[in-house]
């Protein structure tokens, strides 16, 4: 209690009534578990080498963007039961697991390190409707000139969201004598995969928002903006939902 007579405890637990460990004695541990798992876009087959081979063509362009080494993450197992206990661990008012001897986060250190994402640079924004008012441009026009292809039934639309299912079936059926223009089409391609299978994904983990796209229309550039950053704030922000015992 401070001098003041404010109870510093409460203030900071002041998100009590909603986190999941409040209502653990009402409500049985939950155990969270993924919507969709990662799936490896180019499968390595013996008997199909052209996967591999689709693979190495795009590796220089992923290194140029800064992506390469995320792009490494093809399969790995989840732990669903730690991470549920590390998610009632979570304390949303200062952004990290209290634990018994301490408190510890995930810095943006451990970002760069494991994923060695760019975190100097511009920041990741964007609209997520006015296509037009801020580029100048219709959002579909501009993804069929930076993919290559744009899916059927959206233009005109408000489907705001590529399916990651899309993008995995155009980098597997990659011409292996495509030119360069569109070898970094299909890098932006996979790029977007990674956004929205990896790094920033939504719960159900099966599409990617286009809000990404124009950020990818200057190739050169995509180093420039601090992804590491970007996938910092969104798994904070993750966190702090997944804490929520109303949020499913």
């Amino acid at each position: 209690m401070s001098s003041s007579g404010i109870n510093v405890e409460e203030n900071l637990n002041r998100l009590d009534e909603f986190h999941i460990s409040a209502h653990l004695h009402v409500k049985p541990a939950r155990v969270l578990t993924l919507h969709g798992t990662l799936v490896d876009v180019f499968t390595t087959d013996d008997a199909n080498p052209s996967m591999e081979i689709r693979r190495q063509m795009l590796e220089p362009y992923l290194r140029r963007a800064g992506f390469y080494y995320a792009s490494l993450i093809r399969r790995f197992e989840y732990d669903n039961p730690l991470i549920s206990a590390l998610v009632e661990r979570w304390r949303p008012e200062t952004h990290t697991f209290h634990l018994p001897w301490g408190e510890c986060t995930i810095t943006l250190e451990d970002v760069a390190m494991q994923l060695v994402l760019p975190i100097d640079g511009e920041p990741v924004t964007g609209t997520l409707r006015s296509w037009s008012k801020f580029y100048q441009k219709d959002i579909w026009q501009w993804c069929e000139e930076l993919l290559g292809e744009v899916l059927d039934g959206h233009v005109g639309t408000t489907k705001y969201n590529i399916k990651l299912k899309w993008l995995r079936s155009r980098l597997q059926q990659m011409p292996l004598d495509s030119p360069e223009d569109a070898v970094v089409r299909y890098a932006r391609c996979y790029i977007m995969y990674l956004l929205g299978g990896v790094l920033l994904p939504y719960k159900v983990n099966n599409t990617v928002h286009v809000r990404y796209l124009p950020l990818l229309a200057n190739y050169d550039a995509i180093s420039t903006y601090s992804w590491g950053s970007a996938v910092l704030c969104w798994l904070y922000r993750a966190m702090c939902l997944a804490m929520d015992y109303n949020v499913e």
